[in-house]
């Protein structure tokens, strides 16, 4: 899923089918109009959004101020990119149609100059820049299963050889996500797609790295937070939210333990709030149906939102989320049950209403790319 935090939201939307290969319905290239009603104007924000098809994938800016979106990047069939804003005027994806040579492009909005960044040697599943753009780190999975994550400040880049991944799994428990700190003092790394934790720590698919010096802050203690996955930062704090077999847990940067905010939750697709006052995420009831709720931090009280399957929450301003639709899986879903039908709802934690919104071909929300400034 990046940047700093005030004004201008700026969700983004990628969009991708179950197994992250096609789209769920249609075949245009152009994004899919709904007929209901539109999405929320009252704050303004920006959308960027990946339309993927079996000829290829085209991202996509929508702004709230228009209704008619703009086509940015369009990139040969494969894996999806990933795509977000840098800054207001400036955006950045994955180029990944070359596995062996895939690419993170910046586009600058106000000219659609492009410039290549990065050009890696194997695929990048995930990168973020810091909020000031001073900083990009990026992951490498390398042939033979080799993980390496580079830091790059000034030109100057160092990186880190991870874990070696032997095999790779497709599961709703897998996370992929970097994220720096709101005050870019501290860097994330979640990549939880094999329970190897345990071989070497310090090297692990779950780290927190001093942006100052690429040191370790905080590994997830051994045991019950071996498999540590589903982590995200607060939103104006250096405090990291994450779930292992107790429930969902804390770290305060600096602290040398944990806290745990609520026990036997098994959250998915955590989004903090801008405000810090809410957290949104997934959750699967006994039926293996997603619902998304709302975690008051304050009181730790839960609401419920919708009753139909939902899934991917983003909250886009302090009072309204996005979500996804879901529906039973047609055939074979790699991820379980449910899968994304396509449709996305704007859900208003005031009224307790949702509104579809005009997209009606998209399968993942990624929180990494709400930001204000």
């Amino acid at each position: 899923m990046l940047r700093s935090r005030a004004a201008l939201v700026l969700p983004l939307i990628v969009l991708s089918a179950c197994g992250n290969v096609t789209v769920g319905s249609g075949s245009s290239s152009s994004p899919s109009a709904s007929t209901s009603a539109s999405p929320p104007t009252s704050s303004g924000y920006r959308v960027l959004f990946t339309s993927t098809t079996t000829s290829g994938s085209q991202v996509f800016l929508y702004d709230s101020a228009s209704s008619a979106p703009q086509q940015l990047v369009s990139l040969p069939a494969d894996n999806p990119p990933d795509v977000r804003f840098i800054s207001s005027q400036r955006i950045a994806y994955t180029d990944s149609t070359n596995l062996q040579a895939s690419k993170i492009v910046t586009v600058d909005l106000s000219t659609r100059a492009s410039t290549t960044e990065v050009t890696a040697n194997g695929y990048i599943p995930a990168f973020a820049y810091s909020h000031d753009g001073s900083l990009l780190a990026y992951l490498v999975h390398e042939a033979a299963g080799k993980a390496v994550l580079h830091v790059r400040r000034n030109g100057q880049e160092t990186s880190l050889a991870l874990n070696p991944i032997v095999g790779r799994g497709v599961g709703r428990d897998d996370e992929l996500r970097l994220e720096y700190a709101p005050d870019d003092k501290y860097l994330l790394m979640v990549d939880t797609f094999v329970g190897n934790q345990g071989q070497a720590p310090e090297t692990g698919q779950f780290l927190v790295l001093r942006s100052a010096d690429n040191t370790v802050a905080f590994l997830p203690p051994a045991g019950v937070s071996s498999n540590a996955t589903m982590a995200t930062w607060a939103r104006r704090s250096d405090r990291l939210y994450y779930r292992d077999a107790i429930g969902v847990r804390t770290w305060d940067a600096g602290s040398t333990s944990v806290g745990t905010l609520v026990t036997a939750l098994h959250w998915y697709d955590p989004a903090v709030s801008a405000d810090d006052r809410d957290i949104a995420y997934t959750e699967f009831d006994t039926q293996f149906v997603p619902h998304v709720k709302i975690l008051d931090l304050q009181s730790n009280h839960v609401s419920p939102t919708a009753s139909a399957p939902r899934s991917h929450p983003i909250l886009v301003t302090a009072a309204t989320l996005w979500y996804l639709e879901e529906q039973p899986c047609q055939s074979e879903c790699l991820a379980g049950p449910s899968q994304s039908s396509g449709r996305v709802f704007a859900y208003t934690l005031t009224s307790k209403s949702e509104t579809s919104l005009p997209f009606t071909d998209v399968h993942n929300l990624s929180q990494l790319a709400v930001a204000s400034r």
